[in-house]
């Protein structure tokens, strides 16, 4: 008798044994083919848009600096201070990055402007022009002082609308937009937001801001531009008749905030200190 419950405790054991193995493998075969799908689905997404996405969580530190900022006079670093303006859902801490390298190859008077939310785009356009005349008063750069701007995506637009004012326009001696949808882009299709809707193109503003063109006056224009921007269709919309279009290959549309390259880049844009 006790032989035979050994016995058939053992047969018992043996059969769970068997059925854990029989289930491990088959969990392990479907564990592998979802890991095949996983990985195939992966490669049908666009490799710019999959750097796009690996640079969100870099960009989006940023947005835990302050919105806000008071202007207070900087030290002289021997160029125009840089005003930075940030894009459609954009922060000012986008530009941290930039200005820390800015930093380290000598330009430290650098500036960054943000928005609400819900500010219009000639509302935001009106602050630029503010923030260039307190620039120039709190570090007292006179009548003949500049300012260079540098803008990013939606900002190009609306630091091009503050220069509109032929006032902000003579003191303002460089603009460098990186990504701006000069010519509208076809993406702004999927959103209806009413700032989403002036970056579609023959929006009102870009109707406006097509008077600009070709770019001949000063400011000099320098807008940088890429082919890997998904962000922008076509990516060409960067570019502005008349300004010098500088390509960044390789650039998504968060890789002018975040990779070294955009801040060499962008002083080579704004060139050496006036003589």
């Amino acid at each position: 008798m006790a032989k035979r419950r050994r016995k058939t405790k053992a047969t018992v054991g043996e059969s769970v044994g068997k059925g854990l193995a029989v289930a491990g493998r088959w969990l392990g075969t479907a564990a592998a083919g979802a890991g095949r799908s996983i990985a195939s689905a992966y490669q049908t997404i666009d490799p710019d848009l999959r750097r796009h996405v690996a640079q969100m969580p870099l960009a989006g530190i940023s947005m835990l600096a302050a919105r806000e900022r008071a202007v207070e006079p900087l030290a002289d670093d021997g160029f125009p201070p840089i005003l930075m303006v940030h894009g459609l859902g954009g922060h000012r801490g986008n530009f941290i990055g930039m200005q820390a390298m800015l930093r380290l190859s000598g330009r430290t008077r650098t500036y960054a402007l943000g928005f609400p939310a819900e500010m219009t785009l000639e509302a935001q356009a009106e602050a630029v022009r503010r923030t260039v005349q307190e620039i120039l008063r709190v570090n007292r750069l006179g009548k003949k002082g500049r300012v260079d701007l540098v803008a990013h995506s939606m900002g190009g637009l609306v630091a091009r609308l503050a220069l509109v004012e032929k006032s902000t326009r003579a003191r303002v001696r460089v603009l460098v937009t990186l990504g701006t949808p000069h010519a509208g882009t076809f993406v702004a299709r999927f959103g209806a937001s009413a700032h989403i809707r002036e970056l579609r193109p023959g929006s009102e503003t870009l109707r406006t801001l097509k008077r600009q063109l070709p770019w001949r006056h000063p400011p000099r224009l320098v807008c940088l531009w890429s082919p890997s921007d998904v962000f922008l269709l076509p990516p060409t919309s960067a570019c502005v008749e008349g300004a010098e279009n500088v390509e960044m290959p390789g650039f998504t549309h968060l890789s002018y905030l975040v990779h070294p390259r955009a801040a060499k880049a962008v002083l080579d844009a704004l060139g050496p200190a006036p003589g």
